[in-house]
């Protein structure tokens, strides 16, 4: 993808060339990738997700990829990448990038054969994840799949942070919504209950006694030469743990099935 995106995009290029796939957008690309199991031309929405993946399935299982992001620079940076891969329209193998939000799509029940959101619903605020995947799986059609994942704890707990997040900005100084990390019953309460569609994967991903994700991340600016390797990393390190085990459960994959 970095080589591909060069030539037209170079700063682009050589961001992807520095880090290829981030340490857990590794095993959540390889998740969606293996749940997709449409044939060539299906078209599949994306919601919000890093958009490496929609080139990705674009180029290589031929799919027609709706793109979406809430923030308008987000989608013109999905469509540079797609510009610069020669990817970027309708068609099947083909990227089209359009803002939406997840929460209340424009699209018509049924419109999609899949849709997929990689660590995108534990960001909105509220019942705003509830809404997103009452909209995931009301685009899809019939027989259709959803593709989720999130982050995913033994206790359930929210973060909030100083400064702006995403489309929203602090009043005073008041801390703002950044996510939350899912236990048992608020993933079964707020993302998998639903009438219209039935699970049929549900996976939980994490680390074993070495937690990595924590050492890069007390690295700082310095984790920076580590790049390359991350997604190298993360195929040694993470795995699939019980919940109540005795790993270190982080996060939780899914498929639904639209009734």
């Amino acid at each position: 993808m970095g080589l591909r995106t060069l030539r037209k995009e170079p700063v682009l290029g050589l961001k992807r060339l520095a880090l290829p796939v981030s340490y857990w957008r590794s095993v959540e690309f390889a998740y969606v990738w293996r749940q997709l199991k449409q044939p060539a031309g299906a078209r599949i929405l994306d919601v919000g997700s890093p958009k490496d993946l929609a080139a990705m399935l674009a180029r290589h299982k031929s799919y027609q990829v709706v793109a979406t992001d809430l923030l308008p620079e987000a989608v013109l940076l999905s469509r540079r990448y797609a510009s610069a891969q020669r990817l970027e329209g309708r068609d099947p193998g083909r990227v089209h990038s359009e803002v939406q939000d997840g929460r209340a799509l424009t699209y018509a029940d049924g419109s999609f054969d899949a849709a997929y959101s990689v660590s995108v619903l534990e960001h909105i605020p509220d019942s705003g994840d509830s809404a997103a995947i009452r909209e995931l799986i009301r685009v899809v059609r019939p027989g259709g799949v959803v593709v989720v994942t999130v982050p995913y704890d033994r206790n359930y707990r929210e973060t909030f942070v100083k400064g702006p997040v995403y489309e929203r900005k602090p009043i005073g100084s008041e801390a703002i919504f950044y996510e939350r990390h899912y236990d048992r019953e608020t993933l079964a309460k707020r993302l998998l209950s639903s009438d219209a569609a039935e699970v049929v994967d549900l996976s939980f991903w994490g680390e074993g006694v070495v937690r990595t994700e924590a050492l890069l991340d007390r690295l700082g600016p310095l984790r920076l030469p580590l790049s390359p390797v991350e997604a190298l990393l993360s195929t040694v390190l993470l795995r699939q743990v019980e919940p109540d085990g005795s790993g270190h459960p982080m996060a939780a994959f899914f498929t639904l099935r639209r009734l």
